[in-house]
């Protein structure tokens, strides 16, 4: 052995080259199981992306280079002249200016009084000037209560600080890792985590040698099975978040930035977005929340969501931002179920009247109160809206998006929607990119045609030459001069096309509208998703519209209550009343003000059980939403119950109705006992309440059986109080006008500004102080030998007053 070292050492170089090749040599044989290794410890496909992106040398031509020396010279030449030494100190001090009072205002808006902060955010939000490093910069110094205060006022969306880490999204398989130890330790507090657990979520697996994050270059791999539970895990949240306890464990546990991770999965799916923001709503009503909302970076993109073309994030987002905002002085919180649709920013003056639309059964605060669709709807018993599940993203796209995703362009944002986040091969995004050409030479043509289309439709508006075939000659003249005159004159008269079919007797108009009152809107392309958000605040901007949302289901086969097995009995009519007066009176609805009630189906079941409740209850905010309602309108409410519900009787097994079918069978006991409270209360607390009652003239079709029915009948609808009016509508046809001058709309808005007239008539103008009066009255018992010097003292009295009532009406 001694000899074996002495040997290798006279001989190093070969050792040493022996060793190197057999180290080469073993490399090369396991040099997959080496690359592993590496891969661990170094990303070889970032290292290969820079590298592609970033050449090894720039070689810059010679005549561009001296091109810009000679720009620079001659730029150094020009500032030397008397000109540019006058003017340059100018355009610098003006540039510090600008950027100066930017500092300023957000110093007050900082550290102010409540007054000056005010009035210093709504100067910020008006600021657009600035560079993008200067909004950076104040987004870096700006408080969380700022923040949200500039986003409720519109700022420009550069005021925030972007998300951390924008560009890299986080391994969904990680996301669903850590989003099963929060829920995990949920479980022994509420009894539905479990029962999620076991039918949903089972136990996850560990997550090893996979990457954490990815670019957004980069294709995701995810299965359908991970994307739906994903989904799933969303929903479920959605509904664990209601709890108040849960909801804070869950934020407490890092819940906004896993959140936000989700949100950059679901970038393109605006159903999970909808989702999400529903979370955040719920979250954002938990005390303290708004610097947790701050620091996860949530308040930009919840800015950005009030500016989506998408009905729903601008609602929900909207709500989310109100629940932040407690700088606001008509600071309102809105728990779920309730939605605010105007105003959805901040607001000087308090609204004059709250108006709160009710939907019914299937409907949806999203889906019930859109613009009638030129084409009949049918009702599906089975289909999408037999349970409100928000599936289809036509419906709640706004104005033009909408209309270019009908003609089969994609999505409201110009691209094509996918319902899945992820790619899982090369040749799906290939395809997926070829469509997208198809789709964008299609929208080409279309666009082509609609000009052809506009060109040819101005030549139509001009006069005609062709004789016209009429034997009659006033006809003739009359026909000619619809033709020829582009609006009608005063003593036209049109009728509303929704025309009632009948009406009772005390029933008031107006059915028509003068002709130079008149806009055609038949040809109108604006279409509106939800027309309480859209028109009413262009018709009265000072009330307040609040939007009730609930999950409701016409059969047991798609239950709701899926999530939580203490759920199953919100379906009764009484709990869900009980559930929704709370959360009103947790609103401030009807604080000061009146209410409009507007409820459509069994919303307007619901209208009238929360009115019975709220009447006998001891909470003074509770005891508010019946003092102050001041009128109600009912949209096919079904008084008496109606003959659909009586289905179960023959089709038990088939369909199996829900517990809202159920209870809302024809002449049920609850129900008429329900109409003989409230019609009791009609004629003692409710005596100076307005009623008006619409009911369905036309059947609806249903298409699971292809026969026309009358949801609810004219004698359930009728009421006999207030007035009554019967539509050449259906059922789902009452809650949709046609357009803004229409028969249904315009009554609405002769409701809603009776009820605002009302209550101008009921108040003083102004309130005379106490000892003022006590002085008036002393005045006119006084004796008509009364001394000239008495009168003097007296009036010297009253005069002392009238710099406060000046004060008073200057600052009304």
């Amino acid at each position: 052995m001694n000899n074996l070292s002495d040997t290798l050492r006279r001989y190093p170089k070969t050792v040493g080259s022996v060793g190197i090749l057999t180290t080469c040599a073993f490399i090369l044989y396991d040099k997959h199981k080496f690359r592993r290794l590496v891969s661990k410890f170094f990303d070889e496909s970032v290292a290969k992306t820079e590298k592609k992106s970033k050449p090894d040398y720039i070689y810059i031509k010679y005549h561009i280079y001296k091109e810009s020396m000679r720009k620079l010279k001659q730029k150094e030449e020009n500032d030397k002249k008397w000109i540019s030494i006058i003017i340059n100190p100018i355009g610098k001090w003006w540039k510090a200016v600008k950027h100066s009072v930017a500092w300023r205002l957000l110093n007050i808006a900082q550290n102010g009084s409540h007054h000056e902060r005010l009035k210093a955010v709504r100067q910020l939000a008006r600021i657009d000037h600035l560079k993008d490093w200067d909004f950076r910069h104040l987004a870096q110094i700006c408080d969380a209560r700022t923040a949200i205060s500039l986003a409720r006022s519109g700022a420009d969306t550069r005021w925030f600080v972007p998300v951390h880490m924008k560009g890299c999204i986080k391994n969904p398989k990680l996301v669903l890792s850590e989003l099963h130890d929060i829920l995990s330790h949920m479980k022994k507090k509420k009894e539905c985590v479990q029962n999620f657990f076991s039918r949903h979520f089972p136990e996850q697996d560990p997550v090893e040698d996979i990457c954490e994050f990815f670019t957004q270059e980069q294709l995701i791999t995810l299965t359908v099975q991970e994307t739906d539970l994903l989904k799933e895990v969303t929903s479920f949240l959605h509904h664990v978040t209601k709890d108040s306890d849960l909801a804070q464990q869950f934020m407490k546990e890092g819940g906004l930035i896993h959140l936000m991770d989700l949100c950059k999965i679901f970038a393109e799916d605006n159903e999970a977005l909808a989702t999400l923001c529903k979370i955040l709503a719920n979250l954002s009503i938990l005390p303290d929340s708004v610097e947790h909302f701050f620091s996860s970076g949530w308040a930009g993109v919840l800015a950005e969501w009030q500016q989506c073309p998408d009905l729903r994030l601008q609602v929900i987002s909207a709500k989310t931002m109100a629940n932040l905002d407690h700088d606001d002085p008509n600071y309102t919180p809105y728990p779920p179920n309730v939605y605010p649709l105007h105003p959805r920013s901040r607001t000087r003056s308090k609204p004059k009247a709250d108006i709160v639309f009710v939907h019914g059964l299937m409907g949806g605060v999203f889906i019930t109160w859109r613009q009638k669709d030129r084409k009949p709807n049918e009702l599906s018993l089975y289909g999408k809206n037999a349970f409100y599940t928000s599936e289809t993203d036509d419906v709640f796209l706004v104005g033009e998006q909408r209309r270019w995703k009908l003609n089969g362009n994609g999505d409201g944002n110009g691209k094509k929607s996918n319902s899945s986040p992820t790619t899982t091969s090369e040749e799906e995004a290939k395809a997926r990119e070829d469509e997208i050409k198809n789709m964008e030479e299609a929208a080409a043509e279309i666009a082509k045609k609609e000009a052809e289309n506009d060109k040819l439709l101005k030549a139509a508006k001009k006069p005609s030459t062709k004789t016209l075939e009429i034997s009659d000659a006033a006809t003739k003249e009359l026909v000619e001069t619809l033709r020829n005159e582009a609006e009608l004159e005063s003593d036209w008269e049109i009728v509303h096309p929704d025309v009632p079919l009948s009406a009772s007797e005390e029933s008031k108009g107006e059915f028509s509208v003068a002709g130079n009152k008149w806009l055609n809107q038949d040809n109108d392309e604006d279409y509106t998703n939800c027309w309480p958000m859209e028109w009413l605040p262009e018709d009265h901007p000072n009330v307040r519209v609040i939007g009730i949302d609930y999950t409701s289901a016409l059969t047991e086969w798609s239950n709701f209550s899926k999530y939580c097995p203490c759920e199953r009995g919100q379906g009764h009519i009484d709990v869900r009343a009980e559930t929704l007066m709370e959360r009103l009176a947790i609103s401030e609805v009807g604080n000061d003000r009146p209410i409009v009630w507007i409820g459509h189906s069994m919303g307007g079941l619901l209208t009238k059980l929360i009115l019975i409740k709220a009447k006998d209850s001891e909470d003074s905010k509770v005891q508010r939403l019946a003092e102050s309602t001041r009128s109600i309108v009912f949209l096919g409410t079904p008084h008496r119950g109606s003959p659909i519900a009586k289905w179960k009787q023959h089709m038990q097994v088939i369909l199996s109705p829900s517990i809202e079918v159920k209870e809302m069978e024809e002449d049920a006991p609850k129900l008429l006992t329900l109409h003989e409270q409230f019609m009791n209360s009609l004629q003692t607390c409710f005596r100076n309440v307005e009623i008006l009652s619409i009911a369905e003239g036309a059947p609806t079709m249903l298409t699971s059986f292809k026969f026309p029915l009358h949801i609810v009948t004219e004698e359930s609808a009728r009421i006999d109080y207030g007035d009554f009016y019967v539509l050449k509508d259906d059922h789902l046809s009452l809650s949709k006008p046609i357009f803004r001058q229409s028969f249904l709309y315009q009554r609405l808005l002769r409701v809603i500004e009776e009820t605002i007239n009302k209550q101008k008539s009921a108040q003083p103008e102004h309130q005379v102080p106490a000892n003022l009066i006590h002085q008036q009255e002393k005045q006119i018992k006084v004796p008509s030998t009364l001394t000239i010097q008495t009168l003097i003292y007296q009036m010297k009295d009253i005069f002392a007053f009238l710099p406060q009532l000046t004060f008073k009406f200057s600052t009304s």
